[in-house]
């Protein structure tokens, strides 16, 4: 990431929009009433989601993998914390969702809606020309850079704030082997290392 190299990378948009909604295919929490110092949540159209609860420092606290097809239910017991805002981080193979816990007194209360849900980039490598499709739900700013295996940056895009973000990238007649795709939107920060051979 020290020296910048002035490369001709091919970039073309993708020839269709993703006009299919993420969220139909991925799972969906919603909060159950709980009692004192408990959440319970139902967690739908589930298949491998991990679930991890941290405090506001980012400390991990909690952590399961769910693996079932369907709906799950889970209840966590918090009496063990103290007062405060503390988060659910629910995240499956191409999402990241993360809801909110407000232990005050002698109650828990987990949020219905999310603080924030980040779609992860979805990649196809097809012989060297590396497709990238995000679903960008918020329309957070977007930027996307390529670095070599020499740790040097060969492609910078434009801040992108598209709904659906989608790119092509030729990297098989390029001189190295590998490159490292660094996408960074809704304070989140995805890495992926393709092979220009493949």
């Amino acid at each position: 990431m020290k020296k910048i190299l002035k490369f001709s990378l091919v970039v073309a948009a993708v020839l269709t929009a993703m006009n299919v909604s993420a969220s139909e295919k991925d799972f969906s929490l919603d909060v159950k009433k709980g009692e004192g110092k408990t959440v319970t949540f139902a967690l739908n159209e589930s298949n491998k989601v991990e679930l991890s609860i941290y405090d506001l420092d980012n400390k991990l606290i909690h952590t399961e993998n769910v693996n079932s097809k369907g709906s799950v239910n889970r209840t966590y017991d918090l009496k063990a914390l103290p007062e405060g805002t503390y988060f659910l981080v629910a995240e499956s193979d191409t999402k990241i969702a993360k809801y909110e816990i407000s232990v005050i007194g002698k109650t828990a209360v987990l949020a219905s809606s999310p603080v924030s849900e980040v779609y992860k980039p979805v990649f196809t490598n097809k012989n060297g020309l590396v497709s990238l499709s995000i679903f960008n739900l918020y329309k957070n700013p977007v930027s996307i850079k390529i670095y070599n295996q020499a740790d040097e940056e060969v492609y910078t895009s434009p801040v992108l704030v598209d709904q659906n973000v989608e790119k092509v990238f030729d990297i098989k007649n390029l001189p190295y082997e590998k490159y490292t795709f660094v996408m960074t939107y809704g304070d989140k920060v995805f890495m992926e290392t393709v092979s220009a051979k493949k």
